[in-house]
């Protein structure tokens, strides 16, 4: 569960300015460059993803929580910015940001990437750059499991689990025994509905594939109705969820419907409108305690709840500050760190294996039920149990 706001964070806020996206899309707060080998403690953190288009609602709020935690970061001699990287999520737009990223000494850390896609692109260009990663949110299996680099961590457990727990509510909570399960074809979303399938076994009745920027779902509603299931999963995102379920509805098709943590966004029940009531959406992201001041500190700087991955945006960054309190002042003195970091966060006890993943114990879900527009916690699941 999220705890409460540690009294070291409560300290006055640091002078940071500006958070609007420049054209370049990048935002500076207000820090220069600096070497990183000459001492001085004046560096940048970089948050990379998609801060505009349809899945923006999944990212933003992680960016805002890394930004408070900077905000409520006393760092005494050290100066330190948050500089915004909007890729839209698109592997290919996300390249030449981590290049740039890389290439820039006075970048010490980087938040992100936020989808997995970008995160497979761009994790070996960080790694060559030796500049460490910290995800709030990127979950596909093979970004650890296959081919790990060393820089990458991050804070939320691999999709193998997510399945897992998709699975474990279709078939316990939902009750459901002929399940027509859906990904976009991507890198998130196919293998995330790989592992729900290979659950499942013979309690999925069909499988379908559809395409990222797809808006007609005929041909897969055609075949829905026919297999006429009694529960739907679909690994993807909003920007094509939202389309699939209003249509799935407009056939008449009633049966439960459940995404993985793509949807996960506060978008999501203003784009399905009436058509996503009581859809759900699974997520390893606990429900933010009612006595955490974490909540009223996001809304009062914000002016909004804490959305998608808040607290993991702010754990990301406290990573980061931490890791300048001990000493760090290059890439490499923090990758070393961060390596070996141990510590209570907002989100989790945070620390990393040697792939860069949550310990296994740390591992929960949460399926949030939509209801009336607004993602409302149902109920945890363990994969494990």
């Amino acid at each position: 569960m999220i705890r409460s706001t540690k009294t070291w964070q409560a300290v006055a806020f640091t002078a940071v300015a500006g958070l609007a996206l420049s054209a370049c899309g990048t935002t500076d707060t207000g820090g220069g460059s600096s070497s990183a080998d000459d001492g001085d403690c004046n560096f940048k953190i970089a948050a990379m993803g998609a801060l505009s288009g349809a899945n923006a609602s999944i990212v933003i709020p992680s960016v805002d929580g890394a930004q408070l935690a900077l905000d409520q970061w006393d760092g005494g001699d050290c100066t330190v910015s948050l500089e915004r990287f909007d890729t839209e999520g698109d592997p290919a737009k996300a390249t030449p940001v981590a290049t740039q990223i890389a290439g820039d000494e006075s970048f010490i850390g980087v938040i992100g990437g936020a989808f997995s896609g970008e995160t497979r692109a761009t994790k070996t260009i960080y790694q060559d750059g030796g500049i460490p990663m910290v995800s709030q949110s990127a979950t596909a299996t093979d970004l650890t499991q296959d081919e790990p680099v060393e820089v990458f961590h991050r804070l939320v457990p691999y999709d193998d689990y997510q399945g897992v727990a998709i699975a474990k509510y279709l078939t316990d909570e939902a009750g459901a025994s002929k399940v027509f399960v859906i990904d976009n074809a991507e890198a998130y979303g196919e293998p995330l509905a790989d592992r729900v399938a290979e659950t499942l076994g013979d309690k999925m009745v069909q499988r379908d594939k559809t395409e990222v920027g797809q808006t007609d779902f005929a041909p897969t509603i055609s075949k829905i109705e026919s297999a006429k299931p009694d529960a739907i999963m679909y690994g993807g995102y909003i920007a094509e969820a939202a389309p699939l379920l209003k249509q799935i509805r407009d056939a008449g098709i009633e049966a439960p419907f459940i995404g993985g943590d793509g949807l996960y966004g506060a978008d999501f029940g203003n784009a399905v409108g009436a058509a996503g009531e009581g859809a759900v959406v699974m997520c390893p992201c606990a429900p933010i305690e009612d006595d955490s001041t974490f909540a009223d500190d996001f809304e009062e700087e914000f002016g909004g709840k804490p959305g998608a991955y808040a607290a993991e945006g702010y754990d990301a960054m406290t990573v980061f500050l931490k890791g300048l309190e001990d000493g760090a002042r290059n890439r490499a003195d923090m990758l070393e760190f961060v390596n070996s970091y141990t510590g209570e966060g907002l989100s989790k006890d945070i620390a990393f294996d040697e792939n860069g993943d949550v310990p296994a114990d740390q591992v929960s879900y949460w399926a949030y039920k939509n209801e009336g527009g607004t993602l409302t916690p149902e109920v945890e699941v363990k994969p494990g149990s």
